[in-house]
């Protein structure tokens, strides 16, 4: 972990995996809830540099699914 400053902040190194990432999570309190801002930054090069507009989208997906999850199950709803 690069740096954790509950609950606002939460910034990951991945060293392990297929590929090195950096993953920073900003959360900010909102009139309706919270605002998550997430950023997504790959390491690599050579195949990953070309996979990279499919990993984007693959990658995009994951957090949006991983998002609806959290909110399921912070709201009791389903």
């Amino acid at each position: 972990m690069a740096a954790h400053d509950p609950p606002r902040l939460l910034d990951m190194v991945s060293v392990a995996g297929p590929m090195p990432m950096h993953v920073t999570c900003a959360f900010d309190p909102h009139p309706s809830g919270t605002t998550a801002r997430i950023r997504v930054q790959g390491g690599g090069g050579g195949f990953y540099r070309m996979a990279a507009p499919l990993m984007a989208r693959q990658v995009r997906t994951s957090i949006g699914r991983d998002l609806r999850d959290l909110e399921l199950r912070l709201t009791g709803t389903k």
